[in-house]
């Protein structure tokens, strides 16, 4: 069965980066930029994967892992979270991501992580 790969950052040309080297995973790629829509999406269509920027003004990333791993149903969903700060990595797998990669990154690492998570 075909993977879900849900992104979420308040920058819409970082969404379209994130789209365009993902498509070459064989995921279905949904991305949103507005955060304070992300968990309706994930409640609804529970994906297998959740990628979501850790700094975002409506609701960051932060408190959108928490929420999810609150939900039994979502315990075996791989969380990566992305930042221009890597002092923030603590933060992110604290809150219970499963990975964190700090902006600037290389494509080839993301695709590492998300095809293993895939695996």
């Amino acid at each position: 069965m075909k993977k879900k790969i849900f992104l979420c950052d308040d920058n819409v040309l970082i969404l379209e980066a994130l789209e365009l080297v993902l498509s070459m995973t064989d995921a279905t790629i949904v991305s949103e930029n507005k955060s304070s829509q992300a968990l309706n999406y994930i409640l609804r269509e529970k994906p297998d994967i959740f990628i979501c920027d850790l700094s975002m003004p409506e609701v960051n990333g932060e408190d959108l892992i928490k929420q999810i791993r609150t939900r039994k149903e979502f315990d075996d969903m791989f969380i990566l979270c992305i930042s221009a700060s890597y002092v923030t990595s603590n933060i992110a797998l604290h809150a219970g991501a499963d990975h964190f990669l700090p902006k600037p990154f290389e494509m080839d690492a993301l695709l590492s992580i998300i095809n293993g998570a895939m695996a």
